[in-house]
């Protein structure tokens, strides 16, 4: 996977091939870009999206969304938080992400939900 971030423009790039004996070669085609809401760019509008070809360019599990994200920087001593609420394209369903430092809480209006740690 190649990844390109141009800051000048806020976008990213990610490019990728994958190879597995069962489905052969796939290629991944990933982008995001962010346009500032604010001029202090805590608070950005973003819109991404995720694509899977196979090796006959057949489409498979895309993936897209439109969301507001919201950075709160030093939110207590040593404590970032981050707040997205987006909606997804093509799963036609809203999603809500509160992440703290090292945890992250998902969830979507159709029940879903997790909580992730990272390490």
């Amino acid at each position: 996977m190649m990844r390109h971030y141009f800051p000048e423009v806020s976008t990213g790039l990610a490019v990728g091939l994958h190879y597995d004996k069962r489905q052969k070669l796939r290629c991944l085609l990933r982008g995001k870009k962010e346009f500032p809401v604010r001029t202090d760019k805590h608070v950005t509008f973003n819109i991404k999206g995720r694509c899977d070809l196979d090796q006959d360019l057949n489409q498979k599990n895309p993936k897209g969304a439109a969301e507001f994200a919201w950075n709160i920087m030093n939110f207590k001593e040593d404590q970032d938080v981050r707040i997205k609420v987006g909606y997804e394209m093509f799963g036609k369903v809203p999603y809500l992400q509160i992440r703290e430092n090292n945890w992250t809480l998902n969830a979507n209006m159709k029940g879903k939900w997790n909580l992730r740690y990272d390490l």
